[in-house]
């Protein structure tokens, strides 16, 4: 064995002697040249990929870098981005193959957080929709590795952000497909048990289900035709509390907040023109989804309501003038004269003024007093008293109210803006529409005549038209008859005066007592009731007080 050891050694070494002479006889290796350079950065569009072109062939605006650098871990880049008011924001960070999480949120200036996508992944994608600052910044925040990292940004058009929000997966755009709430747990006990004490009769019109996040809002259009109403019913599942609900108007301005309550929130919007909203909705907590009911109704479901509810009325963006003179271009249409008496003001917000009114007539005649505004001027609060201190008539609305009052010699007008202060007229007319009973409860026939007008111009439909005292009871029914004619329909309105409360007022068919309409309200109350084209009908009329002891006055406006 050691002899076979002193042999492999003396074989090595004559190998390596070998190879020495070997390396000494070659040539020296060529020296290496220069490497060549090129000034210049890295191009960042390179890691966008085709998410650029995907947005843009889906409605989205050209790409603009936001932001791009080397970055290490825990490491933040950003910039500026100036939104206009109407659009909506993409924000999407990329790093490189190194980069293995990356985070993007877009803030306001001073700092709050809008929208955000903290999913552990390196292409977070964020969608903000209106309503929005002015200027946001965008920001990524690389949570794991390190590399190149590249922000960049595009403006969509409102009405195409839920098809690039759900295409790219944006957060903050809409998680998932809206869904049906058929089934949703809660929702038809939550929409009966508003629906019963909101009052008034509401159509629906939508319902369905929608995702949710605590870091950005969800939208959804809110359309409302002209002189109605929209009210909603939104109930959140397990995952989601305390939710923030408003309506904004075309321009991004909140114009109603729901009220914060237990259970399901409810707001109800009403304009006198047509227009097209957004409902926001955002939880405080939790991420999830929602079932929102929408209901329409024509605008005097307002005045059936049986409690106040959170209501804002969209106003007009004509001038005092302008309007001033298309309400009486309407009313001399509709056969009224060019007015008695007429005046003009400005309201200022928290201030209430006061207008005095001299009030002239035989017994039974009243005045109509339409208060007209012009913009800026929004809610408005009118009241008439006399001089005893008794009110005579009262009603609000979104820039123009009509009273009618029916209550003779010096009165006074108080008017208050709740909304935003801005100019008024005042023109007084006679109603063409006389009874004793009026100068009797001048404030029930007040509210009889402003419930039983049709329309924004606060106009009668037809010219028979039947008047009657009616006390009533919360322990006694009050009833009686009416023969309509064949093809005709009997429009019904009661308003009351005193210390009861509420007014509960049905129709049934005479012949088999089936009720045909019934209204519930606190101060006036209609129903309607019509016979077939080819025979008449009698109809039972009942109503009582829901408490206490009230005196009515009755119209009744019969015609087609």
């Amino acid at each position: 064995m050691r002899v076979r050891s002193h042999v492999a050694v003396a074989g090595w070494g004559l190998l390596m002697l070998s190879g020495c002479g070997l390396f000494s006889r070659s040539a020296a290796p060529a020296a290496a040249a220069a490497p060549r350079t090129t000034a210049g950065e890295l191009d960042p569009r390179t890691l966008l990929g085709d998410v650029p072109l995907r947005a843009s062939r889906l409605g989205a605006g050209p790409p603009s870098v936001v932001a791009s650098t080397e970055a290490v871990e825990n490491e933040w880049i950003g910039g500026f981005v100036e939104v206009p008011q109407e659009q909506c924001i993409l924000g999407y960070g990329r790093g490189s193959s190194s980069v293995e999480d990356v985070d993007i949120a877009i803030y306001s200036e001073d700092g709050t957080e809008l929208a955000v996508d903290e999913a552990r992944d390196p292409h977070p994608t964020v969608l903000l929709c209106p309503p929005h600052p002015d200027r946001v910044y965008v920001a990524a925040h690389v949570v794991e590795g390190e590399g190149f990292v590249v922000i960049a940004a595009q403006l969509v058009p409102r009405e195409r952000a839920l098809v690039v929000g759900h295409a790219l997966g944006a957060h903050g755009a809409v998680g998932d497909e809206p869904g049906p709430a058929d089934a949703w747990p809660g929702l038809a006990g939550a929409v009966r048990v508003h629906r019963a004490a909101l009052g008034g009769v509401w159509e629906e019109f939508k319902r369905l289900s929608l995702p949710v996040d605590t870091r950005v809002a969800t939208y959804l259009p809110l359309p409302i035709e002209v002189d109605s109403c929209v009210d909603a019913v939104i109930v959140a599942d397990d995952e989601v509390a305390v939710l923030d609900v408003e309506a904004m108007d075309a321009e991004n301005r909140v114009i109603a907040q729901s009220r914060a309550q237990r259970g399901a929130r409810t707001l109800t919007v009403c304009s006198p023109l047509s227009m097209t909203g957004t409902l926001s909705v955002r939880p405080h907590v939790g991420r999830g989804r929602v079932a929102i009911v929408l209901a329409r109704a024509g605008v005097e479901a307002v005045r059936d309501l049986s409690s106040r509810p959170e209501v804002a009325w969209v106003p007009t963006a004509q001038s005092v003038d302008n309007a001033k003179a298309a309400r009486n271009a309407l009313l001399a249409k509709a056969g009224y004269g060019a007015p008695a008496a007429s005046t003009s003001g400005s309201l200022t917000l928290g201030r209430r003024s006061t207008t005095p009114l001299q009030l002239t007539g035989p017994a039974g005649a009243c005045s109509r007093i339409d208060v007209v505004g012009g913009a800026p001027l929004a809610m408005v609060d009118a009241s008439i008293w006399d001089d005893r201190g008794d009110l005579v008539a009262s009603d609000d609305g979104s820039s123009s109210v009509t009273l009618f009052a029916c209550a003779h010699g010096s009165l006074r007008l108080e008017l208050e803006a709740r909304g935003r202060g801005g100019p008024f007229a005042i023109t007084v007319r006679p109603e063409r529409w006389k009874d004793p009973a009026f100068a009797l409860h001048p404030l029930a026939a007040s509210r009889m005549l402003a419930r039983a007008a049709v329309g924004p111009d606060m106009v009668f439909a037809h010219k028979k038209l039947v008047v009657r005292e009616q006390p009533l009871d919360a322990e006694r029914l009050a009833s009686w008859l009416e023969s309509i004619d064949k093809g005709q329909c009997a429009h019904v309105t009661l308003g009351a005066q005193g210390e009861g409360t509420g007014i509960e007022l049905r129709a049934f068919d005479g012949v088999d007592g089936a009720e045909i309409d019934r209204c519930e309200a606190p101060q006036a109350a209609s129903v309607r009731a019509c016979a077939k084209p080819d025979s008449g009908r009698t109809v039972r009329f009942e109503a009582r007080a829901s408490a206490g002891r009230l005196e009515a006055v009755v119209g009744s406006d019969l015609g087609p």
